[in-house]
Parts: C-alpha cells; structure tokens; sequence
C-alpha cells in the first residue's frame, strides 16, 4: 500500500490539458449549425486510413487496419433547436472483394437549453467521449463506428458533462443471445476563466459495460464491468508561435467487477497514469507512465491490461508501461484534413518495445441544397 501512497503524491505534483493526443477533429459527428433553421444540406464523411500496428507482447497481437469509411447523409435543420440526420455509413477494408460492412444511421439532435443538448440515435460518440485510452480505445472507431443510443452534452465556460448509453445488441424474450450495452459519463470541471492563460480542471469518467438480460436465455451469466478516473488537469497557453501549449496531469483510474462473473480472481484494480504534453503547430507531442495493478477495462487498449486478448488465462498482476505519441496534421481547405500519428510503447518489466503508426486522409463537404419550411 506504501508504494501506491508514494506514487499518488508524486502524480499529483504534475497536471495537463489531454491524457492523450485530441484527435476529435478527425471523426464524424457535425457540430451544431447556428442560423441554419430550415436548411436541408447533403453531408459526405470520407475517412480514408492505414494503422498498423507492431505489437509483440503478451497482452496483444500485431494487426494492421488499412481501408475507408464513407459516410453519405442528408442533414436537416427543422427550427433552430432540432436537427435530423440520416444515412448510411459504409466500411471497406482493403484486400476484401465485398463491403465490410454497411450500417444505416439516423440520428435527431435537439438543443434543450443553450447549454443542454440531447441526441438520440447515432451519438457524438468515440473520442468525443474524452476518456483516457486505458478506458476507451480510439481504435473502437473502427471496430464499432457508430453507438446507437441516447446522449445528454452540457456545456457552459466552466463544466463540459457527456453522458450516454450505447445500445450494443437488442434481445427478444427466449433469445439465446446476450442484451449487451454500454453506459457512461465524461465531465470536466474547470476552476480558471476562459480568458486566462493558464488553466486547472478536475476531469471525471465513468464507463460501465453490461452483458445478460433478463428475458434472455443466455447460458452464462450476467456480467457488469465498471471503470472510474479522475485527477486533476492543468494548461498553459503559451501563444500562437510554433509551442502553443504545454500541460501536466495525473489519472487514478479503478476497476469494478459488479457481479463476479468476468471469469478471473480479483473483482477490482487500480491504476495510476501520470502524463505531459506539448500542443505545437503542426500537432501534439505526449508521454505517460501507466502503473496498474489488477486493471480490466473491456473497452480500454489492451496494451494497458492486466490479461491478455489472446492468451487465454493469461495474467499480470502487475504492469508498467511507458507510452508516447506524436501527431501532425494539416488542413486543406477546411473540407480536407490529413494527420500522422507515430506511438511506442515500453512494457518496463518484459523490456518489449512496441509501436504503431498510421495516417489519415479526411473529406468533409457540406453541401447546401434548400431552405423547406417545417409547420
């Protein structure tokens, strides 16, 4: 215990603006348009990308993503408080002859207060979420690109709070299929003013996943997974010149096992993840020490994980790991956007090295088509 108590105090000597580099500019969810009340506007969201992964350890094997996404949609504005957006999102990876996958989307956006926004249907979801990667992978924007469900997004200058439901697989009464869904809730609390340059903010998360259901006749049994962190965050804006921005920040994250069933000896954990952070011109540059003890996060990287994703029953009690990652993007025109995102990773006690990389190509168009009177 002594040793936790050592690590906390020295963590929360150090705050940051991010735990991990932002890369919500490159996903899909559209903001909410002001003064658009009526407009109907067709949407094309283009992700083109490769992301490979050299992975070599005991917790997750290599693999590489390479392909697109494209996202065609109709978006309507029917008064200055509803939106209305439906399509379908399409996923080719290459080197496969059919479509990997096609998924229609609908969503319908409503601004409750100025400062309160609900979605139902396709949510603001991914990385949007802010959660830190030992929690919520990026990489689920591939494996599930769209969660369906209802979100509730505050915003004022001093607390951002997302708060949502992702309805992963429905059931009927009798199926032999699991209900699995997935809540969560994301907020950050800032002490300092907009204007000032220098920031600190208390981050909170929570993401529970659920698999059961009670009208189900699913053989195994019910299982509630459940991670919290929290910390504390702090930002200095240094200006426009090539160093924007410089920060510090420490998460304690814990693990939940609410049922009993996740098939393995302990039923909590906990993690420390100190991290430091330069936003510069052109992209951001990371670095984080994660120390876990008895970690589970089932939506979380498996590189940060107490078990493996590929061995069955393999088990760390233990882990240390160092991460880094460096980003640069560029934008054309607004509606083109391309990033390079370099990580590594240092598992200290195995002495493996890993790393990733990829790159993205984003085309955005909004096209305007016409103004129609919703009565």
């Amino acid at each position: 215990m002594s040793r936790w108590v050592v690590l906390c105090c020295i963590s929360l000597c150090c705050f940051l603006s991010y735990s991990q580099v932002d890369q919500t500019w490159r996903y899909y969810y559209p903001e909410f348009k002001d003064r658009a009340s009526n407009n109907l506007y067709f949407r094309l969201e283009n992700n083109n990308f490769v992301k490979n992964n050299e992975y070599f350890g005991d917790y997750i094997e290599g693999y590489t993503f390479m392909g697109y996404t494209a996202q065609p949609s109709f978006v309507y504005y029917a008064g200055s408080r509803l939106r209305l957006k439906a399509g379908v999102h399409i996923i080719q990876l290459s080197g496969m002859d059919e479509l990997t996958e096609v998924i229609p989307t609908f969503s319908i956006h409503t601004r409750l207060t100025d400062k309160l926004d609900l979605i139902m249907g396709g949510l603001k979801g991914d990385v949007h979420h802010r959660l830190i990667e030992p929690l919520f992978n990026p990489e689920n924007q591939y494996n599930r690109p769209i969660e369906n469900g209802f979100q509730f997004i505050y915003t004022s200058d001093k607390l951002w709070w997302d708060s949502w439901v992702d309805w992963e697989q429905f059931i009927y009464l009798g199926d032999t299929k699991p209900e699995k869904f997935t809540a969560g809730m994301s907020t950050e609390y800032r002490f300092t003013n907009t204007t000032s340059n220098f920031h600190i903010s208390i981050p909170g998360q929570m993401i529970a996943t659920h698999v059961g259901g009670q009208i189900s006749n699913y053989s195994e049994r019910m299982q509630t997974l459940a991670n919290l962190a929290t910390g504390v965050k702090l930002n200095y804006k240094i200006g426009d010149g090539f160093i924007k921005n410089v920060g510090l920040a420490t998460y304690v994250a814990t693990y939940h096992d609410l049922t009993g069933n996740s098939g393995w000896s302990f039923r909590s954990g906990r993690a420390i993840y100190p991290v430091a952070q330069v936003d510069y011109k052109y992209g951001t540059f990371m670095t984080g020490y994660w120390n876990a003890h008895n970690f589970l996060a089932p939506k979380g990287s498996s590189l940060f994980q107490s078990t493996s994703n590929y061995k069955p029953g393999y088990y760390t009690e233990n882990r240390t790991l160092l991460n880094s990652k460096l980003s640069f993007a560029k934008t054309f025109m607004k509606q083109i956007k391309f990033s390079v995102m370099l990580e590594t990773y240092f598992d200290i006690p195995a002495k493996q090295f890993e790393y990733a990389y990829g790159f993205n190509l984003l085309f955005t168009p909004n096209f305007y088509i016409s103004k129609i009177s919703f009565d």
